[in-house]
């Protein structure tokens, strides 16, 4: 049996093929000659063209639909490893998730743009596992700017970048990821008017992502956006990554699929030939505020000392 990589690559390419096209174009120039010719037989032929068309699209449908039955069957075990490397901590030691950040980093700069047209001064915002990126610091416009992850340890490098007057306005909170309990419920409902979790999701089971999505959907206020990434495995190379034992198997039809059942909306998505995702999705409403002033100096990150 193939890989299941190798399964999700044959797949994409047949999700590039259409029938309907192929049907439109033929229909097209032979309706050119039935139009000119004007004869019943070649009129019946065409009718018989378009009925062999339904029989081979009928059987095309089937093949897709054994081939993702093969795919149901090949995932199976790796949605079971990412609940079992979750379970024993694997993807939770604090070198080991800076360097394979690093490794599965994508190229910020376009994203740092997205990011800066949401800053808003007037409502707080939330970052999952701020680590090394340097997303931090289009956000420090935020206030107050919330940082989330499972321990200290997990937070210090994000803090350590700025002054300590700084530092002690950013409001750091530990929490603990259990499907039953509330993960956030330190953190004030309908109050942020942004999350981020970027390069976070990559490295958790579908059942994690559910959960976050729920709960900072009840943190948002109502217009409020979530932005994260995920290691997209309706693509071949992101389930490269779960073979290789690095992310998690999350396929990305299944987590749009919950992003509309949770109750947002997809604002802008993004990706290329790479296994990461990055989405943007909106909590329906107006985001609003009753502020009317910041009256606060500029932020700026610690001096690096000079070196004698």
């Amino acid at each position: 049996m193939k890989k299941l990589s190798e399964l999700i690559a044959y797949k994409n390419e047949i999700d590039r093929l259409s029938i309907e096209s192929a049907q439109t174009f033929t229909n097209l120039e032979l309706s050119k000659i039935t139009h000119l010719v004007r004869n019943d037989a070649l009129d019946q032929q065409l009718t018989e063209i378009n009925s062999q068309f339904k029989i081979f699209d009928d059987r095309f449908d089937q093949l897709k639909k054994e081939l993702q039955d093969l795919i149901s069957i090949a995932e199976r075990p790796w949605i079971q490893e990412g609940y079992e490397r979750y379970d024993k901590g694997e993807v939770n030691n604090p070198d080991d998730i800076l360097k394979g950040r690093q490794i599965n980093s994508i190229d910020s700069t376009p994203f740092r743009a997205r990011l800066a047209q949401y800053a808003n001064w007037k409502y707080p915002a939330m970052i999952i596992r701020p680590g090394l990126d340097s997303f931090i610091n289009d956000m420090v416009a935020y206030d107050p700017l919330y940082l989330v992850d499972l321990s200290h340890d997990f937070l210090q490098p994000a803090m350590q970048k700025f002054n300590e007057q700084y530092q002690n306005r950013l409001r750091p909170y530990v929490v603990k990821e259990d499907l039953d309990s509330e993960i956030l419920k330190q953190l004030p409902n309908a109050q942020f008017g942004i999350c981020l979790a970027f390069n976070y999701f990559n490295f958790r089971p579908f059942e994690i992502i559910k959960k976050y999505l729920e709960e900072v959907y009840d943190k948002l206020k109502p217009g409020g956006i979530f932005v994260f990434t995920f290691n997209d495995c309706d693509r071949r190379s992101a389930v490269e990554l779960v073979e290789q034992h690095f992310c998690s198997y999350t396929p990305g039809h299944l987590v749009q699929e919950l992003i509309k059942t949770v109750g947002y909306e997809i604002v802008y998505t993004w990706s290329d030939d790479g296994p990461t995702t990055w989405i943007e999705i909106h909590k329906p409403g107006q985001l609003d505020s009753l502020r009317g002033g910041q009256a606060l100096a500029k932020i700026l990150p610690k001096p690096v000392a000079k070196s004698k």
